[in-house]
């Protein structure tokens, strides 16, 4: 059953993951915003998030729980190779607020709302009309899934997988011709 509530999930300490630009808004959203994850960075210290409820490192089990229960995941990253959080909460139901990135463009196309990673301004008008349109979440929703879906279960991302190393593995000889014999 979804909720009023945004949930975003990844390293809070992690400066490419951008988290600290949803406590900058929070305070200025109707719902609110939840953070999971580890705040303890590497080094020692903590990351602080005022303005958001910070839920700590969750269990696969538990995250899933907030992913389901979270009408909106929103992570403005500055940096997000392939980006597993935003693929869980897609297939969770959740509408989609990424930075706008190429990685996270090519990952998810028209089935997010992308903002520029360091645009505050942005990322409050984005989540404040998800928040206020439903029917704008709803198909958002169903954009995010069907991407989610189509394009990145685990059986065709095997098969994906399959279809290159055979490729690779039947690949001609003359592409080896290169490699020093001893390599070959």
């Amino acid at each position: 059953h979804k909720q009023g509530v945004i949930l975003a999930a990844g390293r809070v300490w992690d400066e490419a993951k951008n988290i600290q630009a949803l406590a900058r808004v929070a305070p200025s959203l109707a719902w609110p915003v939840m953070v999971a994850g580890d705040a303890h960075k590497p080094g020692g210290g903590t990351t602080a998030l005022p303005n958001v409820k910070t839920l700590g490192p969750l269990t696969q089990a538990r995250l899933s729980k907030w992913y389901a229960r979270a009408s909106i995941y929103a992570l403005p990253a500055h940096y997000e190779p392939f980006g597993l959080s935003a693929l869980e909460a897609a297939l969770a139901g959740c509408a989609l607020v990424l930075g706008d990135i190429p990685s996270s463009r090519e990952v998810w196309g028209d089935a997010a709302i992308y903002v520029a990673p360091d645009d505050h301004d942005a990322l409050k008008a984005a989540l404040r009309m998800l928040i206020a349109d439903h029917d704008l979440r709803s198909r958002q929703v169903a954009r995010a899934r069907r991407r989610a879906i189509t394009l990145y279960t685990p059986m065709r991302m095997g098969a994906a997988y399959h279809a290159t190393y055979s490729e690779l593995i039947c690949a001609p000889d003359h592409l080896s011709a290169s490699l020093p014999v001893a390599q070959r």
